[in-house]
């Protein structure tokens, strides 16, 4: 993989980790706000108000939770990816140093093996 591959495709996970990150966030933003409003029209009502703040409560740490939790994903699979990125440059670099690329490795294998059959057909002829 070239260095300008390997920029787009870090550039590309970069781009969608900022909107998963981001996006989650605005939504959590909202998702709140909506809800706020909701439970406090039920906490002004007598009777209601009682089991309705616990569960306000209960609901925001949920709903925490969960957009943080999609936000802690993103950074580990976003992390892992960088590894792989990493990984997959430096092996290339050492099969560039040990002078053979894995393809033309493959390539004059193939080669061989087919010169092989070819010269053991002609000794049969």
């Amino acid at each position: 993989m070239s260095d300008e591959t390997k920029k787009r495709w870090r550039g590309l996970k970069n781009l969608v980790a900022d909107a998963v990150v981001h996006g989650s966030a605005a939504v959590e933003k909202v998702h709140l706000a909506t809800t706020d409003r909701t439970f406090s029209v039920l906490e002004a009502i007598p009777g209601v108000d009682v089991p309705a703040k616990p569960l306000h409560l209960i609901h925001d740490l949920s709903v925490k939770g969960v957009y943080g939790a999609i936000r802690v994903v993103t950074a580990v699979v976003s992390g892992t990816l960088d590894v792989v990125l990493d990984q997959q440059a430096a092996t290339k670099t050492s099969e560039k140093e040990a002078g053979s690329e894995p393809s033309n490795a493959q390539a004059s294998r193939s080669r061989d093996a087919q010169a092989s059959r070819t010269g053991e057909l002609k000794e049969k002829s």
